[in-house]
């Protein structure tokens, strides 16, 4: 594959054409990666400054409930969110903007309803819900925090879809503004202030929520400009329309893959309920710290599918396979370069690197381990879900999170009340690898592609050299302690550096490079 720059203009078109999409790739996704780790940055930092300001179980208890309000408010979109992303671009196509707002409403009142009703009733069953999901001696203080959180709930699922709207609208920034920046940025503040002033968990738990009021007036506020811009702009003003919004076909479309995210997300966060409810609210508090520190690939893999799927859908439609394939190998490159390196340090070093969260979090250290196994086979695979989403198989990928799901609950179930959060960590690496072994089948048989290459083992080789050998003689050395994580880390970051820059031509990285560059051409 030829990639030097000083080549481009030799190119021929095919191969000019490919340039263009991995560097659209890297451009878009250079913005959600950026939002992204500023983001996972600071949610981050507030698990450390509950794990830290709280007791373990007033501490389990909080994060339990964190878990409770994302899996309710990502299911409360029922899929609109996505449904927006898709329809909005083409009613702006084909000169009918002013449908746009007839569509939002045709996406925003159902959520606005179950969101409103899933409040209403996580308020109201409070007790029973605290009772099944802490044990007894946290179950009153989390009714509380149930409470508290549960207003927010449909403010959060209206974010989440007007937010998809403004992407719809072509733009990423108020997206990435309002859920990376604005909402955790607020979060750290008013939660470090809480703990700071020694509050009440009551109060922390009201300082985590204040800020989704504040990511959804932010989010509405962007999507009214957006809206009204494209209305002054478009052929159709509003209130004038060439045809109805099909609700019929809009749901038709959207609640599937709503039912889908409702998996995934539930494989994400449930686990720490289960831990909870089937063990005891500090060993929640222990996975949850663990859980949360290895997420980041997760995320990595959800601000990649963005910019990647509407390039995967024009590639496809226009037949050209190889070229899906080869901006899928890429993105998948990119993504184990960032965060191959985090998860063999996760798993050498898994003791100190939880002595972040407090010192009685070490013992989440073998979970650690585990769940950094896990995440270091999912990047591996890549963004294969969105090629099946893009290839018109929305069903396959609801049947493989379907498969995620049961597997998780079912190992969870199991393997929770005899090994704890072990078992935890062994239920959701299993669930992972079904769910992705699953698509990288489909794919093969689908497209003809799969993961592995030359250039996989090249960075495969170049992360395990740098940080697993490395890695493992400091470990000998220090020990598992926090000098031997500084040597291994520092070593192993200078070594990845060199071996990068030896391989930059076949790793494409002159073209990442050249896409998020300044340029007056595209200031």
């Amino acid at each position: 594959m030829t990639t030097g720059a000083n080549r481009e203009d030799a190119a021929p078109p095919e191969q000019a054409r490919a340039t263009t999409d991995i560097r659209a790739f890297a451009r878009g996704g250079s913005l959600a990666v950026a939002g992204l780790a500023f983001g996972a940055l600071l949610q981050f930092l507030v698990v450390v400054v509950i794990t830290r300001g709280l007791d373990t179980g007033s501490a389990g208890t909080l994060l339990e409930t964190i878990a409770f309000f994302t899996i309710l408010s990502s299911a409360g979109t029922l899929g609109a969110d996505i449904g927006v992303v898709r329809d909005i671009p083409l009613l702006v196509a084909t000169g009918r903007a002013g449908d746009v707002r007839r569509l939002l409403a045709v996406a925003g009142y159902p959520v606005a309803v179950v969101g409103i009703l899933v409040a209403v009733v996580s308020f109201v069953a409070a007790n029973p819900l605290s009772d099944a999901l802490f044990d007894p001696s946290h179950s009153h203080d989390g009714a509380t925090f149930i409470r508290i959180v549960a207003p927010a709930l449909p403010l959060a699922a209206l974010t989440t879809v007007a937010l998809a709207a403004t992407r719809g609208l072509g733009t990423m920034v108020p997206y990435v503004a309002v859920q990376n920046l604005v909402v955790p940025a607020v979060r750290v503040a008013l939660v470090v202030a809480a703990v700071g002033a020694d509050l009440a968990g009551a109060r922390i738990a009201v300082a985590w929520t204040l800020p989704v009021a504040a990511g959804a007036l932010a989010a509405f506020v962007a999507l009214r400009r957006l809206v009204l811009r494209v209305e002054r702009s478009a052929f159709s003003p509003s209130g004038e329309s060439s045809s109805r919004i099909s609700a019929a076909r809009f749901w038709g479309f959207a609640a599937p893959r709503g039912v889908a995210s409702i998996f995934e997300i539930t494989v994400l966060m449930l686990d720490v309920l289960l831990v909870g409810a089937l063990r005891s609210t500090r060993e929640a508090a222990v996975y949850a710290a663990a859980s949360r520190l290895v997420i980041f690939g997760g995320f990595l893999l959800f601000a990649v599918s963005r910019p990647l799927a509407p390039l995967f859908s024009e590639l496809l439609a226009r037949g050209d396979n190889h070229a899906a394939g080869a901006l899928y190998h890429i993105a998948t490159w990119w993504g184990m370069v960032v965060a191959w390196p985090l998860y063999i340090t996760c798993a050498i070093f898994a003791v100190p690197v939880m002595t972040v969260f407090g010192s009685g979090y070490s013992a989440g250290s073998t979970a650690l381990v585990i769940l950094s196994l896990a995440y270091l086979f999912d990047l591996g695979t890549g963004n294969m879900n969105v090629l099946l989403l893009m290839s018109g198989k929305s069903s396959w990928n609801l049947a493989n999170s379907a498969l995620a799901l049961v597997l998780n609950v079912g190992l969870n179930i199991v393997l929770i009340p005899r090994m704890g959060i072990e078992g935890a960590a062994i239920a959701w690496a299993v669930s992972v690898v079904a769910y992705n072994l699953a698509a990288v089948f489909e794919i093969r048989v689908l497209l003809g592609l799969g993961p592995l290459n030359s250039v996989y083992t090249i960075i495969v080789g170049a992360t395990v050299i740098s940080y697993g050998v490395f890695g493992a003689a400091a470990r000998l050395l220090f020990g598992n302690s926090t000098r031997g994580l500084v040597v291994a880390s520092t070593l192993g970051t200078v070594l990845y550096g060199m071996l990068l820059w030896r391989w930059r031509e076949v790793l494409r990285l002159r073209d990442l490079a050249a896409a998020i560059r300044p340029s007056p051409r595209r200031a």
